[in-house]
């Protein structure tokens, strides 16, 4: 099934903006009141700016330089009068106009020190909003954790914002976060919420926006007719707001439902409904997205002659987006350079002028001496101020190319680390199954990257066993990644296709296999492999057979807690004779839980001191939580994770298992 695919709208226009004229925009009596306020001095200077900031994040949406060059000057004003909020206010807009711009490094500085003001102040308000911005910044490079915990330090501080908007925006992006990490049923709850605040809210925030939210969930979980019924929602309310933006998505939304279904001449009604509103809104330049879609629907339809016009137009339109973008830079880089140029002229001529007048106070000989000397000093000094500057173009001119070419490295570096990411997510149980076969059970999966070398893996076979396991693999990053995707594949392997029952054997099986795919047994070869703890679990009979290679078992029942020791051997080459591994037989009692984990957790640095973890402060942890439901214990290991790491860096990939016997 296609994932949810994601609209974006560019809005290309140039017009000039000055603040004594007429505002042009979409609205003009409101941005004309604004300023009107902003130009009356005898109202006090925060009500002036606040006014003043309004006006442009209207304009931002029809001219963003316009809105840049305002924001500059809300900045400078601001720091005069030294309104350390209002300082704040700017410096996010321009951050929010380079968002829009797709520069999303320029962005990050201004988001990052707009936060760093509002910290300073204790604006919890404006920290809240820079959350939700900055986590918007890790949620484009692929970062989803990092959006994750950074929006869950907003949910955190709701009690004490009383701000429904805001909790609205900060729910939609944890809802989208969940949903990329795979935790469904937590990006489902999220997204309830975001919309019962916004029915109570007085203008139904963002109300059609959360409605295709709905129907993108529905339409993953492939419920079809759910997802039609909330996107009509939408439509029917970005109808009667006027919302051309709104409307333009839920026709390109539809088309996409009706793709699937290969649907082709609706699908392509719909898109053409969609592009006539991208026009409008974008005064006439298009979508070169949609096109693009229009090529592949007359290429599936069968019309050559029509696809190939919509691919042409789509490279036309997209070259001239590049262009103007490039354009746009020149023109800059040429301003400021004969900006400067006239600086030093102008600094030149008062120069000379003063130099003139001493000069008429001396002899004929001397007036006629000094002159030849500053004119000398003139061409010399234009000569070289114009040579220097030709000489700093130059190297602009070089270094843009440099830094678009590390930016295009850094993307393809970037692009096929989130690749190798959503390979290995796909490989990994997913949420579903999991409630499926263990439905009191819980993951804390905690990659230190993108990607990760701890992974978990279930599976039932028809005798009603049930089979888990959380591994470690040597490293952490891509290198632990391409080992934990081994690993799954062995699992599958071994357990599914071959039918190795006996967790003892399936890890001797599994070394056998690991040391012949990577030719461990040559001479110099490295020492990869992983950490295990492997179970066998039977709800009916109450017993669980466990297995590992340094890893371990912890059983809680009651108040008693024990602790299986896997082997101290890995999975993979070891020094010496390859031993069997050792199966425990465990017998269990409803509400008993079983935790396996990798060393992650106890390892992590951090409390007061910057020590480790350990083990024995974990087996605590799991002995206090124990009793609690399995979300609950999530969320407790998961605070009690924050609160020790606080400023430390996570040293090692991290990944827990709960079980709870019913």
């Amino acid at each position: 099934m296609k994932k949810i695919f994601s609209l974006i709208f560019i809005t290309i226009t140039s017009w000039n903006y000055s603040i004594k004229a007429q505002a042009v925009s979409g609205d003009n009596q409101e941005v004309n009141k604004y300023l009107e306020i902003w130009n009356n001095e005898s109202i006090n200077d925060t009500a002036r700016l606040d006014a003043f900031n309004k006006a442009i994040w209207i304009i931002k949406d029809n001219n963003l330089d316009s809105a840049f060059v305002l924001a500059e000057q809300s900045y400078e004003y601001a720091f005069e009068k030294g309104i350390k909020n209002k300082i704040a206010r700017a410096t996010n807009i321009k951050g929010v106009i380079f968002k829009l711009k797709g520069r999303e490094k320029e962005a990050l500085e201004y988001y990052q020190k707009s936060l760093s003001i509002y910290k300073e102040i204790n604006d919890l308000r404006g920290i809240t909003i820079q959350n939700n911005n900055i986590a918007t910044i890790f949620t484009s490079s692929g970062e989803s954790q990092k959006s994750f915990d950074l929006l869950m330090i907003n949910y955190k501080l709701f009690d004490k914002i009383n701000d429904t908007a805001l909790q609205i925006v900060t729910m939609s992006n944890l809802n989208y976060e969940c949903f990329r990490l795979n935790k469904l049923d937590s990006s489902l709850l999220f997204l309830n919420q975001a919309i019962e605040l916004s029915k109570k809210h007085s203008k139904s925030y963002d109300l059609s926006g959360l409605f295709r939210r709905m129907s993108g969930h529905f339409r993953f979980i492939n419920d079809i007719d759910s997802a039609i019924l909330f996107l009509n929602k939408s439509y029917e309310i970005d109808l009667k707001n006027s919302n051309i933006r709104g409307q333009a998505a839920y026709f390109k939304l539809f088309s996409e439902i009706l793709y699937e279904q290969k649907n082709y001449k609706r699908s392509l009604k719909m898109v053409e409904k969609a592009l006539k509103l991208t026009n409008e809104f974008n005064g006439g330049v298009g979508d070169a997205s949609l096109l693009f879609y229009k090529y592949n629907l007359y290429k599936e339809l069968g019309d050559t002659k029509n696809a190939l016009l919509n691919y042409e137009l789509h490279n036309e339109l997209k070259d001239t987006l590049e262009k103007l973008s490039a354009g746009e830079e020149i023109v800059k880089i040429q301003y400021n350079q004969e900006y400067e140029i006239k600086k030093q002229l102008d600094s030149l001529k008062h120069l000379d002028e003063i130099r003139l007048q001493q000069a008429e106070t001396r002899a004929k000989e001397e007036e006629i001496k000094a002159q030849k000397k500053v004119e000398t000093a003139l061409f010399i000094g234009i000569f070289l101020v114009i040579g220097f500057l030709g000489f700093v173009y130059k190297q602009l001119n070089t270094t843009k190319k440099q830094k678009v070419v590390i930016e295009e490295k850094q993307k393809e570096i970037s692009d096929s680390i989130n690749y190798a990411k959503r390979i290995q997510d796909a490989m990994m149980t997913s949420s579903v199954y999991l409630k499926d076969t263990l439905p009191k059970s819980f993951i804390f999966f905690k990659p230190k990257d993108v990607v990760s070398g701890d992974f978990y893996w279930i599976h039932k076979d028809q005798d009603e066993n049930i089979f888990f396991t959380v591994a470690d693999c040597t490293g952490h990053g891509v290198p632990g990644a391409f080992m934990s995707m081994i690993g799954t594949s062995l699992l599958n392997e071994i357990i599914i296709e071959k039918g190795i029952k006996d967790t003892d054997k399936i890890l001797f099986e599994m070394r056998t296999q690991i040391i012949k795919s990577l030719n461990q047994e040559e001479e110099g070869a490295q020492k990869d492999g992983m950490d295990i703890s492997l179970c066998k679990l039977n709800m009916k009979n109450k017993i669980v057979e466990f297995s590992g290679a340094h890893n371990s078992l912890i059983h809680i029942s009651g108040e008693e807690l024990k602790t299986y020791r896997g082997d101290h051997q890995p999975v993979g080459l070891l020094l010496g004779d390859k031993k069997p591994f050792t199966k425990h037989k465990v017998k269990l009692k409803k509400d008993d839980m079983l935790y396996i984990y990798s060393d992650g957790y106890q390892d992590q640095f951090g409390g007061k001191k910057g020590k480790k973890y350990m083990a024995a402060k974990f087996k605590k942890q799991l002995s206090k939580m124990s009793k609690e439901k399995e979300d609950q214990q999530l969320v407790m290991l998961d605070q009690e994770f924050s609160s020790w790491i606080n400023d430390y860096e996570q040293i090692d990939d991290v990944c827990v298992m709960g079980v709870r016997i019913i």
